[in-house]
């Protein structure tokens, strides 16, 4: 058994670097505009690439689509079919990845037993359906940044729009004070550059919502086209309107981070109890011990 779990770690580790090195140049400017920061793994992703293109890795059907979404949603429709290719490619990484990382275990291990055979290609699987994990869980934290961040922006909109400013007026003001430091405040700045690039402002500001894909962003934007076009009498009492749901819903996301909270103390909280009782009872054992 475990030369089956060095066959498949080696040969896994050999044919993607293999691949990665035959095709390193071709994807090299494709891969340019990708932030190391976020994809530290970005030198190695040329494997994952030709995989993707050899395989046409974009296909429909509710998988596809939820990815699709979910890609959408952090990156916006214009750039949706680049980071798809990107996630699709870090799948194919991860796959190799797993593959080779239980294989090595395996080997070093001392594996014994037929379940080697399904423990090694089950990690490179699972750790393919990994990705979409961190990419869901990435989406969860942008969503929750947004709403926290949200009811601020637009008390400090209303407030400058009351003073005589434009609403990209305000916009401008609020990030350049503000700058781009959370996701909402990112976004905004993207918004401000894709304008000043020559897009609409109801261009813009559509992408925007499609971006953040909250209910109270949707309702936003909705004020703002519906204020361009039919002129902004209603738009002041609309924005408060919305200030004061953005408000509540500020309330449910404190809420559920502090139940998230919560949760992620009670794993430390029950070693402590056990531990308690363990040093509690130790010297009673002992005298029990001793007394037989």
């Amino acid at each position: 058994m475990q030369l089956f779990c060095i066959i498949m770690a080696l040969g896994s580790a050999v044919l993607y670097m293999a691949i990665q090195l035959w095709q390193n140049r071709k994807y090299s400017e494709f891969l340019a505009p990708l932030d190391k920061k976020q994809y530290f793994f970005k030198p190695i992703l040329a494997g994952g690439l030709w995989v993707v293109d050899r395989l046409n890795l974009n296909g429909s059907g509710r998988y596809f689509s939820w990815l699709h979404q979910k890609v959408i949603m952090l990156n916006g429709s214009r750039y949706a079919a680049f980071y798809m290719k990107i996630h699709w490619a870090s799948k194919i990484l991860y796959l190799f990845l797993g593959t080779f990382l239980a294989g090595m275990l395996g080997y070093l291990g001392g594996a014994e037993g037929e379940e080697w055979y399904l423990i090694v290609p089950g990690a490179g699987i699972g750790l393919f359906f990994l990705a979409d994990k961190i990419l869901d869980d990435q989406y969860k934290k942008k969503v929750m940044s947004i709403k926290r961040d949200f009811p601020d922006f637009v008390s400090n909109l209303i407030l400058l729009v009351n003073a005589g400013l434009s609403i990209r007026q305000a916009i401008e003001r609020i990030v350049r004070d503000r700058g781009a430091g959370t996701p909402l405040y990112r976004e905004l700045y993207i918004t401000l550059n894709d304008i000043q690039a020559g897009l609409t402002e109801q261009q813009a500001y559509t992408d925007f919502s499609e971006r953040c894909k909250i209910k109270e962003i949707t309702n936003f934007v909705g004020i703002l086209l519906q204020s361009m076009k039919l002129g902004g009498g209603q738009m002041l009492y609309e924005l408060k309107r919305l200030g004061v749901e953005c408000w509540d819903m500020r309330k449910n996301v404190a809420r559920q981070m502090g139940e998230a909270a919560s949760s992620k103390l009670m794993l430390p909280l029950m070693i402590m109890f056990i531990a308690i009782i363990m040093i509690c009872m130790m010297p009673a054992l002992m005298e029990l011990g001793n007394a037989f």
